[in-house]
């Protein structure tokens, strides 16, 4: 995981930037803050390898911030500026450890040129392919890469050298154990790395015979698993919209049933949390308002607990369900 921080005094500017960042790649991490202080107290935390600002910041204290980390090889500076003036091209050109792009007017180019900087030779990132068949294509073609995956709250890594799984890594698991670990995930989001790496082979097993044994692995924990729900759960990718208060947020739900939900959101939202969700069918072609509560949370988003629902919402809900969602995998068919 490599660290940007992003340093704005404009709280929307910043929002923006760490959104679209954020959302590029899970190969990257981003910590906003919307002063000096605040960016001074990360960079005392936190190991950060690329420092983006300038955009609001006034261009003395931009200059003095990328000066007082340009002794810090790890760091890239990178200032965005809207017509900087020769004064402060003039200090750039004599610090070549910083790069400027003045007028940005294509944000792919910032993100194509982070990536360079990271040493990521970035693939791409799916949703909804199948990480099995992903997997046996590269083995097929012999590619040499790295999979990030995340799956809600979880993620970890496959390391593939010339199509061969070689190394896995899920927090503590390594080796064969993490990688049984997330070929058992689903619904997930696949980041690709062509960057080569030099690794050691911890894995021997062949993919087909880690798929098959991934297969057995989850048929026993479905059949261990107590079911505690009272209705079916389904996996979905929906975008949908929240309101806590007068406030609403854009967010993607990741699964659904008619007791209630779970969302992908960057938001900081405290359990127990009351807010109204607003679900769209575009097969009825109409939306429906749910009051619920925060009853879960992790670091991918949050479990919403519906309140009552009345016959025109459940309408909503099993149109979503019939035309968005799968069945959740589960030996009693409950989740």
């Amino acid at each position: 995981m490599q660290n940007i921080l992003i340093v704005d005094n404009d709280p929307f500017t910043l929002y923006i930037f760490s959104g679209l960042l954020k959302n590029q790649s899970h190969f990257i991490q981003v910590f906003p803050a919307g002063d000096i202080p605040s960016a001074l107290e990360i960079l005392a935390q936190k190991t950060i390898h690329i420092l983006i600002t300038g955009m609001h910041i006034p261009e003395t204290d931009a200059f003095k911030l990328a000066l007082l980390v340009s002794d810090d090889p790890g760091i890239c500076t990178i200032l965005v500026t809207d017509n900087a003036s020769d004064g402060l091209r003039s200090k750039i050109k004599a610090m070549p450890s910083v790069i400027h792009f003045d007028q940005i007017l294509d944000l792919s180019m910032l993100t194509k040129r982070i990536f360079t900087e990271l040493q990521i030779d970035f693939g791409g990132q799916f949703r909804g392919l199948s990480l099995s068949f992903l997997l046996q294509v590269i083995e097929l073609e012999g590619r040499s890469c790295t999979l990030l995956i995340t799956a809600k709250s979880k993620s970890g890594t496959l390391y593939i050298i010339n199509g061969r799984l070689v190394a896995a890594r899920v927090k503590r698991l390594t080796s064969k154990p993490a990688a049984l670990e997330i070929l058992n995930w689903q619904n997930v989001r696949i980041d690709i790395d062509y960057k080569p790496r030099e690794l050691e082979t911890e894995i021997d097993t062949p993919l087909m015979t880690l798929l098959l044994e991934s297969g057995r692995v989850m048929d026993e924990t479905l059949s261990r698993r107590h079911n505690l729900r009272r209705h079916t759960r389904y996996d979905c990718l929906v975008g949908v919209e929240y309101r806590i208060d007068d406030t609403r947020y854009q967010c993607y739900m990741r699964d659904l049933s008619e007791g209630g939900a779970y969302i992908e959101t960057e938001q900081s939202v405290g359990m127990g949390q009351k807010m109204v969700l607003t679900l769209y069918s575009p097969m009825l072609e109409r939306s429906c308002e749910i009051g619920g509560k925060v009853v879960r949370k992790d670091a991918g988003g949050i479990g919403v607990h519906f309140q009552s629902i009345i016959p025109e919402q459940k309408q909503v809900i099993n149109s979503l369900i019939e035309s968005c969602c799968s069945p959740i995998a589960s030996p009693t068919g409950h989740a």
